[in-house]
Protein backbone atom coordinates (compact mmCIF):
# COMPACT_ATOMS: atom_id res chain seq x y z
CA UNK A 1 0.00 0.00 0.00
CA UNK A 2 1.34 3.42 -0.94
CA UNK A 3 1.64 6.08 1.72
CA UNK A 4 -0.15 9.37 1.05
CA UNK A 5 1.81 11.94 -0.90
CA UNK A 6 3.21 14.84 1.08
CA UNK A 7 1.97 18.35 0.41
CA UNK A 8 5.40 19.25 -0.91
CA UNK A 9 5.32 16.20 -3.20
CA UNK A 10 1.89 17.19 -4.47
CA UNK A 11 3.10 20.70 -5.24
CA UNK A 12 6.10 19.25 -7.09
CA UNK A 13 3.76 16.97 -9.04
CA UNK A 14 1.56 19.96 -9.90
CA UNK A 15 4.61 21.83 -11.20
CA UNK A 16 5.27 18.96 -13.60
CA UNK A 17 1.70 19.06 -14.93
CA UNK A 18 -0.32 16.84 -12.58
CA UNK A 19 -3.56 18.82 -12.15
CA UNK A 20 -4.90 16.10 -9.84
CA UNK A 21 -2.18 17.03 -7.36
CA UNK A 22 -3.63 20.51 -7.03
CA UNK A 23 -7.09 19.03 -6.52
CA UNK A 24 -5.70 16.90 -3.69
CA UNK A 25 -4.15 19.96 -2.04
CA UNK A 26 -7.49 21.73 -2.35
CA UNK A 27 -9.25 18.80 -0.71
CA UNK A 28 -6.77 18.95 2.16
CA UNK A 29 -6.83 22.70 2.78
CA UNK A 30 -9.80 24.51 1.25
CA UNK A 31 -12.17 24.14 4.19
CA UNK A 32 -9.58 25.05 6.85
CA UNK A 33 -8.41 28.06 4.86
CA UNK A 34 -11.95 29.34 4.43
CA UNK A 35 -12.56 29.02 8.16
CA UNK A 36 -9.31 30.79 9.01
CA UNK A 37 -9.98 33.52 6.44
CA UNK A 38 -13.45 34.08 7.92
CA UNK A 39 -11.79 34.64 11.26
CA UNK A 40 -9.23 37.05 9.85
CA UNK A 41 -11.72 39.16 7.87
CA UNK A 42 -14.36 39.44 10.57
CA UNK A 43 -16.75 36.80 9.24
CA UNK A 44 -17.31 38.43 5.86
CA UNK A 45 -17.85 35.39 3.67
CA UNK A 46 -17.35 37.07 0.29
CA UNK A 47 -14.05 38.57 1.39
CA UNK A 48 -12.93 35.25 2.90
CA UNK A 49 -13.77 33.41 -0.32
CA UNK A 50 -11.84 36.00 -2.31
CA UNK A 51 -8.83 35.56 0.00
CA UNK A 52 -8.88 31.78 -0.46
CA UNK A 53 -9.28 32.08 -4.23
CA UNK A 54 -6.43 34.59 -4.45
CA UNK A 55 -4.30 32.32 -2.27
CA UNK A 56 -4.80 29.51 -4.79
CA UNK A 57 -3.98 31.86 -7.65
CA UNK A 58 -0.71 32.83 -5.98
CA UNK A 59 0.15 29.22 -5.24
CA UNK A 60 -0.43 28.32 -8.88
CA UNK A 61 1.46 31.36 -10.15
CA UNK A 62 4.42 30.99 -7.78
CA UNK A 63 4.60 27.20 -7.43
CA UNK A 64 7.97 27.21 -9.17
CA UNK A 65 9.34 29.59 -6.54
CA UNK A 66 8.51 27.33 -3.60
CA UNK A 67 11.98 26.38 -2.40
CA UNK A 68 11.03 23.99 0.44
CA UNK A 69 12.81 26.08 3.09
CA UNK A 70 9.43 25.89 4.81
CA UNK A 71 6.64 23.39 4.57
CA UNK A 72 3.87 23.89 2.03
CA UNK A 73 1.34 24.33 4.83
CA UNK A 74 3.19 27.23 6.46
CA UNK A 75 4.00 28.84 3.10
CA UNK A 76 0.35 28.69 2.03
CA UNK A 77 -1.00 30.00 5.34
CA UNK A 78 1.40 32.94 5.13
CA UNK A 79 0.00 33.70 1.67
CA UNK A 80 -3.57 33.40 3.00
CA UNK A 81 -2.92 35.80 5.89
CA UNK A 82 -1.28 38.30 3.55
CA UNK A 83 -4.18 38.08 1.10
CA UNK A 84 -6.68 38.66 3.93
CA UNK A 85 -4.73 41.72 5.02
CA UNK A 86 -4.42 43.03 1.45
CA UNK A 87 -8.14 42.60 0.75
CA UNK A 88 -9.04 44.40 3.96
CA UNK A 89 -6.71 47.24 3.03
CA UNK A 90 -8.27 47.54 -0.42
CA UNK A 91 -11.79 47.43 1.02
CA UNK A 92 -11.04 50.01 3.70
CA UNK A 93 -8.95 52.23 1.42
CA UNK A 94 -6.03 52.32 3.83
CA UNK A 95 -3.35 50.15 5.36
CA UNK A 96 -4.65 47.78 8.00
CA UNK A 97 -2.14 47.68 10.82
CA UNK A 98 -3.98 44.92 12.61
CA UNK A 99 -6.37 42.23 11.56
CA UNK A 100 -9.98 43.07 12.51
CA UNK A 101 -11.95 41.23 15.13
CA UNK A 102 -12.50 37.62 14.14
CA UNK A 103 -16.11 36.60 14.01
CA UNK A 104 -16.30 33.54 11.83
CA UNK A 105 -19.63 33.01 10.15
CA UNK A 106 -21.90 30.86 12.25
CA UNK A 107 -22.48 27.34 11.05
CA UNK A 108 -25.97 26.12 10.30
CA UNK A 109 -27.88 26.02 13.55
CA UNK A 110 -30.38 23.53 12.25
CA UNK A 111 -27.68 20.87 12.28
CA UNK A 112 -26.73 21.17 15.96
CA UNK A 113 -28.35 21.59 19.38
CA UNK A 114 -29.06 25.09 20.67
CA UNK A 115 -26.61 24.80 23.56
CA UNK A 116 -23.77 23.90 21.22
CA UNK A 117 -24.67 26.79 18.92
CA UNK A 118 -24.65 29.20 21.87
CA UNK A 119 -21.30 27.85 23.07
CA UNK A 120 -19.73 28.23 19.61
CA UNK A 121 -21.08 31.77 19.29
CA UNK A 122 -19.67 32.64 22.73
CA UNK A 123 -16.25 31.29 21.85
CA UNK A 124 -16.33 33.11 18.51
CA UNK A 125 -17.21 36.40 20.23
CA UNK A 126 -14.50 35.90 22.85
CA UNK A 127 -11.85 35.17 20.20
CA UNK A 128 -12.93 38.30 18.33
CA UNK A 129 -12.12 40.38 21.41
CA UNK A 130 -8.54 39.17 21.72
CA UNK A 131 -5.71 41.49 20.64
CA UNK A 132 -4.90 40.88 16.95
CA UNK A 133 -1.60 39.07 17.53
CA UNK A 134 -3.21 36.68 20.03
CA UNK A 135 -6.26 36.18 17.80
CA UNK A 136 -4.03 35.20 14.85
CA UNK A 137 -2.19 32.67 17.01
CA UNK A 138 -5.43 31.11 18.30
CA UNK A 139 -6.89 30.92 14.79
CA UNK A 140 -3.78 29.28 13.36
CA UNK A 141 -3.15 26.84 16.23
CA UNK A 142 -6.72 25.76 16.80
CA UNK A 143 -8.70 26.48 13.68
CA UNK A 144 -5.83 26.03 11.25
CA UNK A 145 -4.67 22.93 13.14
CA UNK A 146 -1.04 24.04 12.93
CA UNK A 147 1.70 23.15 15.37
CA UNK A 148 3.18 25.92 17.48
CA UNK A 149 6.32 25.78 15.36
CA UNK A 150 4.36 26.13 12.12
CA UNK A 151 2.30 29.05 13.46
CA UNK A 152 5.50 30.73 14.70
CA UNK A 153 7.05 30.34 11.25
CA UNK A 154 3.96 31.78 9.52
CA UNK A 155 3.81 34.76 11.87
CA UNK A 156 7.60 35.12 11.83
CA UNK A 157 7.83 34.91 15.62
CA UNK A 158 10.22 33.01 17.85
CA UNK A 159 8.55 29.84 19.13
CA UNK A 160 8.80 30.99 22.74
CA UNK A 161 7.06 34.27 21.94
CA UNK A 162 4.25 32.45 20.18
CA UNK A 163 3.82 30.06 23.12
CA UNK A 164 3.71 32.86 25.68
CA UNK A 165 1.17 34.81 23.58
CA UNK A 166 -0.91 31.67 23.12
CA UNK A 167 -0.81 31.02 26.87
CA UNK A 168 -1.94 34.60 27.54
CA UNK A 169 -4.69 34.32 24.92
CA UNK A 170 -6.03 31.08 26.38
CA UNK A 171 -6.02 32.56 29.88
CA UNK A 172 -7.93 35.57 28.61
CA UNK A 173 -10.44 33.35 26.79
CA UNK A 174 -10.95 31.31 29.97
CA UNK A 175 -11.55 34.51 31.92
CA UNK A 176 -14.04 35.85 29.35
CA UNK A 177 -15.90 32.56 29.02
CA UNK A 178 -15.97 31.79 32.76
CA UNK A 179 -18.35 34.66 33.39
CA UNK A 180 -20.59 33.57 30.55
CA UNK A 181 -20.90 29.92 31.57
CA UNK A 182 -21.20 30.21 35.35
CA UNK A 183 -24.17 28.27 36.75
Amino acid sequence: MNSPRTDEGLLADFRTGDRGALAELARRYERAWLGAALGFVGGRRELACDAVQETWMRIIRFADRFDQRSRFKTWAYRILINRCRDLLEMENGHVVAEMPAAAAAPASRAARPAELADEHDSVRRAVSQLPPEQRAIVLLCYHGDLTHEQAAEILELPSGTLKSRLHAALNELRRMLATEFQP
